[in-house]
């Protein structure tokens, strides 16, 4: 008997231990893409996913790791990202991590010909500079305690273009609101999301996006891309959802409205 093979493409999954990856793992394997996991730590379990993901152990601050992890792919989900506690008090970590390990993703993959990166970044480090919608390619970081957090983010999506534009390779960028589970009803932290104050009108659930790593995956055009993901109505208006649903053609299924 020959065993089946799956129609859908390999994708990598950096960050794939981590509480936002499990359920874009889940979801790719669901589809039928074959996956393989890279993170510092391999997980003990991972509900929904058993077997189904080839798991690789590493850094994606270490280029040797990622280009391992890179070959016999095509797309690479890049969810990798500093989250320890502590870590953006200094930069070592936030650098090695959210901008040396972005670049070694994009050189792996330009090195093995990966069709495209799907860059998960953060609706959070775009504030309009005044009123009104925010386009794709306005930037304003956080003076304050996120600045670490946000200036990271913002070179990760500058590395995506550079590649893009020098090396004509394909990003999708999905800027993320604040993500939390929706289903359940909770943060990353198992905190109800009633009690939740941060970022209120800015929620994402990590189903959608999921189903938005998806849809990028899925994405007809070339070059460089950035689409705002937030689960609110309300965030149409300091960010270009309605560009997100127009071109990307996606829409979240989980609204926060009644949570701002």
């Amino acid at each position: 008997m020959v065993a089946a093979v799956s129609s859908q493409p390999a994708v990598l999954v950096t960050g794939a231990a981590g509480w936002t990856a499990r359920a874009t793992i889940q979801a790719l394997v669901s589809e039928g893409f074959q996956v393989t996991g890279l993170d510092l730590r391999l997980p003990e379990s991972y509900e929904g996913a058993a077997g189904a993901v080839h798991w690789i152990q590493g850094d994606v601050a270490d280029p040797a790791t990622v280009q391992r992890a890179s070959r016999s792919v095509s797309a690479v989900v890049h969810l990798a990202v500093a989250v320890g506690a502590g870590e953006y008090q200094r930069p070592q970590r936030p650098f090695a991590t959210n901008v040396v390990g972005t670049y070694n993703v994009f050189a792996a993959a330009q090195q093995a010909a990966v069709s495209r990166v799907v860059l998960v970044s953060s609706a959070a480090v775009h504030l309009p500079p005044g009123p009104g919608p925010l386009s794709a390619s306005e930037w304003r970081s956080s003076p304050g305690d996120d600045h670490l957090y946000d200036l990271t983010k913002r070179l990760q999506e500058e590395i995506a273009r550079d590649f893009c534009a020098t090396l004509a390779m394909t990003a999708v960028v999905l800027r993320a609101g604040h993500l939390v589970d929706g289903a359940r009803g909770v943060d990353a932290h198992g905190r109800p999301l009633a009690e939740l104050r941060y970022a209120r009108g800015g929620w994402l659930c990590r189903h959608d996006l999921a189903r938005a790593c998806l849809q990028a995956l899925r994405f007809q055009q070339s070059g460089y891309h950035a689409f705002h993901v937030i689960g609110s109505r309300a965030a149409w208006t300091r960010f270009d959802l309605e560009r997100t649903e127009r071109e990307l053609g996606f829409r979240c299924a989980v609204s926060f409205d009644e949570n701002r």
